[in-house]
C-alpha cells in the first residue's frame, strides 16, 4: 500500500517572492534489508554531497537564498522558517524539508526554543525530481 509522507517545500516564484508549501512523496513498503521486516521506502534519488549542520541557540539566518537545492533533514533542536510571501512554519526533530528558493528574496530562518538544532543537508542536482 503506498502511503504519502510529508515535507516542507520552500521556493521562489518568476518574480523571486519566496514561498512554502506541505508537499508529499510516495513510500511503500519494501524488503529494504533483508531479513529484516519490510519498511517505507521512497524512491531512490541522487545527490551530489551532504553536510551536518549545527546551528547556535540564538542564530539567526537573516534573509538568505539557499546556496544549493537541498533537502534538509532536521535532527534535534527547532528553528523557524518564514518566506518572503508572510508565510512561516516550524521545523522540528524529525521534519524534512526541501530548499529550493535559490534566487529571489529568500527565506529567514530562526532558532528557537533555547537550544542548538542539528540537521543534515543533502545537496542534490538542479535536474532532480523532488519526490
Amino acid at each position: 500500500m503506498r502511503r504519502p509522507l510529508e515535507y516542507i517545500r520552500v521556493f521562489s516564484d518568476g518574480d523571486g517572492e519566496s514561498h512554502l508549501e506541505t508537499a508529499t512523496m510516495t513510500v511503500q513498503p519494501e524488503q529494504f534489508a533483508p531479513p529484516a521486516p519490510p519498511l517505507d521506502v521512497s524512491a531512490m534519488s541522487r545527490a551530489t554531497g551532504w553536510n551536518l549542520l549545527r546551528f547556535a541557540p540564538d542564530w539567526v539566518g537573516g534573509w538568505h537564498c539557499t546556496p544549493s537545492r537541498q533537502w534538509m533533514f532536521v535532527m534535534a533542536g527547532e528553528a523557524t522558517v518564514r518566506t518572503s510571501d508572510g508565510s512561516q512554519c516550524d521545523l522540528r526533530a524529525g521534519s524534512i524539508c526541501l530548499l529550493e528558493d535559490t534566487r529571489g528574496k529568500g527565506h529567514l530562518t530562526t532558532i528557537i526554543g533555547g537550544h542548538e538544532v542539528l540537521m543534515v543537508a543533502v545537496h542534490i542536482p538542479d535536474d532532480e525530481p523532488a519526490a
